[in-house]
């Protein structure tokens, strides 16, 4: 029997916390039967809620004096639980000190499990570019609170979090996708140090969500080189169907990507080849050519197989284009168009002035 109750004690004491604790529990109990055995019948110190305010702030030796024992065996009741405060009570809260500080330390460090749901994971830490990405997501309200984790990689991440009210780190181990929550996460953004790594790291997340039985979870992988795109691009399709390509090199379109999934396709396919049998063209309108309805000329382009993707204000090189059309808009001579189509197109600019007049009611621009 001594034997058991050795081993009984031995485990209790383990945990450095717990035999304060045990003390404590002991002292609440020694402190109430003496109290209420010996204590005057009426005594307001003997009802159980007044006990509990009269061991709380005697055991962190506060003292109010409000409630106090006054015979000789609640007296000693009362010094118990004052000497387990002192004691044991100092002893515990050094403990939660040190337990909070170490939970912090942990935090910081990537060692920690955390407890997110509906967040944004990115599988590989490049913290500039993470930043940049956050900066962007920040922006839209639907996404202003929405937590961010990052998956770093040994040696990417040096000593603590620099950027802990951003977003919080997890180390790359065994582990890693369960502390971060991947199955709970509402977009998972994996960038390798190569996209060759890209796709192996995210035939590991897909391996993982699978096995976890997760609801879906936008997948997007980050891409550097653009020669492989294709190829890169068929391997992905190889791990699962709905993983989205999309260029790293640009924070803001990473961001739309993460926030509109399906678009990433988009700006991969126009990154590449677009479609497997259109190219994005170039395409000058001569100086004096006329001008347009940015509608007409849209229609005209579509009944010869090429679509109107944007209009530039010049022919500079670096002319800045324009996707969105404005109510009322036009194109004239000097300008440039962006393009799709299956070749580079040849533009009859005398049809598109006698279309465009037609589409005008036999009235021209211009």
């Amino acid at each position: 029997m001594p034997f058991v109750l050795l081993r009984l004690v031995h485990r209790i004491a383990e945990r450095s916390w717990r035999a304060p604790a045990l003390v404590l529990a002991a002292a609440f109990a020694a402190g109430w039967v003496l109290i209420a055995v010996f204590e005057p019948s009426g005594s307001k110190i003997k009802q159980p809620h007044h006990y509990l305010w009269y061991f709380f702030v005697s055991g962190t030796t506060t003292g109010y004096g409000d409630l106090f024992p006054t015979s000789a065996g609640g007296r000693i009741g009362g010094a118990i639980v004052i000497m387990a405060g002192l004691t044991a009570g100092l002893v515990l809260f050094a403990e939660l000190t040190l337990w909070m500080a170490k939970g912090r330390t942990l935090k910081a460090n990537g060692q920690a499990t955390l407890h997110h749901r509906r967040h944004v994971v990115a599988v590989g830490y490049e913290r500039e570019g993470l930043r940049a990405v956050i900066g962007q997501l920040r922006a839209d309200p639907a996404y202003e609170k929405t937590p961010v984790v990052t998956v770093f990689w040994p040696g990417q991440l040096p000593g603590e979090n620099p950027d802990p009210g951003l977003y919080d780190v997890v180390a790359f181990d065994g582990t890693a996708y369960e502390r971060a929550c991947l199955e709970h996460a509402r977009t998972v953004l994996v960038v390798g140090r190569t996209d060759d790594e890209t796709v192996r790291v995210m035939l590991g997340v897909v391996a993982y969500l699978r096995r976890h039985g997760s609801p879906p979870v936008h997948l997007l992988a980050g891409l550097r080189d653009g020669g492989r795109r294709a190829e890169i691009t068929e391997a992905l399709g190889l791990v699962g169907p709905d993983i989205e390509p999309v260029d790293v090199d640009d924070p803001a379109v990473v961001a739309v990507a993460i926030r509109n999934p399906g678009v990433a396709a988009i700006y991969h396919n126009l990154a590449s080849t677009l479609d497997a049998d259109s190219t994005l063209f170039r395409v000058d309108v001569p100086e004096g050519a006329g001008e347009w309805p940015r509608l007409d000329l849209a229609i005209f382009l579509l009944r010869r197989g090429g679509t109107l993707l944007a209009v530039g204000e010049s022919h500079r090189p670096n002319a800045r284009f324009r996707l969105a059309a404005e109510p009322g808009e036009t194109v004239r001579g000097g300008q440039s168009l962006a393009i799709v189509a299956p070749e580079r197109p040849e533009i009859p600019w005398n049809e598109l002035d006698a279309a465009a007049g037609a589409g005008a009611g036999g009235e021209r621009v211009g």
